[in-house]
């Protein structure tokens, strides 16, 4: 039982230093769109906690799509949660534009928002694109 024990927290510790998709450029620019959505609540007034609670929740679908789908094991589950991590990150664009047309953020944030959010939802379909040519190549 020990053991096994031992076994299991090796591969997991093997598991945890690999993580391959934080290696990924796409990866990186979910990051940095989480950086800046994380700046947006709290320039949003306390009594509009729905607005708050949908941005950072399809910020969050974004990023956890992504990993889901790069950890499937199956190429089409991988696209499959891309186009899902996609579709996440063109709501965070629409969500965090609502609180700009609000007033509640600055254009320097928005600006620096819009950005991030066009280029990570750019890279999100160049993988998906990728992957669908090497599927298609396969079949």
């Amino acid at each position: 039982m020990r053991e096994e024990r031992q076994q299991v927290n090796k591969k997991f510790m093997e598991q945890k230093e690999e993580k391959g998709h934080e290696k990924m450029i796409v990866w990186k620019s979910i990051e940095e769109l989480d950086e800046i959505v994380r700046e947006i609540p709290r320039k949003i007034p306390n009594h509009k906690h729905k607005m708050i609670d949908q941005l950072e929740s399809s910020n969050d679908s974004t990023a956890a799509n992504f990993v889901e789908g790069y950890y499937s094991g199956s190429l089409g589950e991988y696209i499959k949660f891309l186009k899902y991590s996609r579709r996440s990150c063109a709501e965070v664009f629409v969500r965090g534009r609502r609180v700009f047309n609000y007033g509640y953020i600055d254009k320097e944030l928005f600006d620096r928002f819009e950005d991030r959010c066009i280029k990570t939802g750019y890279l999100i379909d160049q993988t998906r694109k990728s992957l669908e040519e090497k599927q298609a190549r396969e079949r």
